[in-house]
C-alpha cells in the first residue's frame, strides 16, 4: 500500500477526484482503478530491478524524466504528452503487448468499466506509479550514491541519483570489485522495500 498512499496524497489529496473528472467517474472508482492496476506495475519493476541490467535500465528510465513532478500536476490527465510517456513506460515494463491486454482484461472483469476505458487510463496510472516511486526512492538513492562515491558526488549528480547511479554501476560492471554486488543489492532493496506487501488483493 506504500505507493497507493503516496499517490492518494498527491495534488493536494485530490488526485483521484481529478482523475475521475477526466474520465467521467467518481473519485472512489478512479481510486479503485489505480489500486487494481498497481500490483502488475510494481511486480514488473520488482522483477526488473533484481538483475543488474534491468536495474540499470530502470534507473535510466527514471533519470530521464521527473515523474514525481507529473504526479504533483493536476493537469496531467488527458494531456497527450503525458499519455505518450505513460505508454512508453508501459512498453518498457511490459514488452509483450498480450500480457498487458491480459492485465486489462482481468481488471475489466472486476471493475464496472469497459476494457477500452481502462486501456486509456492505464498510461496515467503508470505515470503516477513511477512518480510515487520517485517520491519514495530519491532521497535513499541519493544517500547510496554519496556512500558509493565516498562523498565525492557533485550537486548535479546528487540532483539526479538515478542517472548517476546507472552510470556508476555501468562503470563498475567490468571491474573486479567484490563490494559491487552488495552495493547493487542495496539499490535494488530500496525498490524492493516498496513492494514488500501486495498493493491489492488481486494481482496479474
Amino acid at each position: 500500500m506504500r505507493l497507493f498512499r503516496s499517490i492518494a496524497g498527491a495534488q493536494g489529496g485530490r488526485v483521484f477526484a481529478n482523475l475521475g473528472v477526466a474520465f467521467g467517474m467518481s473519485d472512489e472508482l478512479a481510486a479503485q482503478v489505480v489500486r487494481y492496476f498497481l500490483p502488475p506495475i510494481t511486480k514488473s519493476v520488482s522483477r526488473r530491478t533484481e538483475r543488474v541490467q534491468g536495474l540499470i535500465y530502470f534507473l535510466e528510465m527514471l533519470g530521464a524524466r521527473r515523474y514525481d513532478r507529473y504526479l504533483a500536476d493536476p493537469g496531467i490527465f488527458g494531456h497527450p504528452q503525458v499519455e505518450a510517456e505513460g505508454r512508453a513506460a508501459l512498453a518498457t515494463l511490459f514488452p509483450n503487448p498480450r500480457h498487458l491486454q491480459k492485465i486489462i482484461g482481468n481488471r475489466a472483469k472486476v471493475l464496472p468499466l469497459p476494457p477500452d476505458l481502462l486501456e486509456k487510463m492505464l498510461p496515467y496510472v503508470a505515470i503516477m506509479a513511477l512518480g510515487a516511486i520517485e517520491v519514495k526512492t530519491r532521497q535513499p538513492l541519493k544517500e547510496i550514491l554519496v556512500s558509493l562515491l565516498r562523498g565525492r558526488a557533485d550537486p548535479v549528480a546528487a540532483a539526479n541519483p538515478y542517472k548517476a547511479l546507472a552510470l556508476e554501476i555501468r562503470r563498475r560492471r567490468s571491474a573486479a570489485d567484490d563490494g559491487d554486488s552488495e552495493r547493487r543489492s542495496g539499490i535494488a532493496a530500496v525498490f524492493g522495500a516498496l513492494f514488500a506487501r501486495p498493493e491489492a488483493k488481486r494481482a496479474a
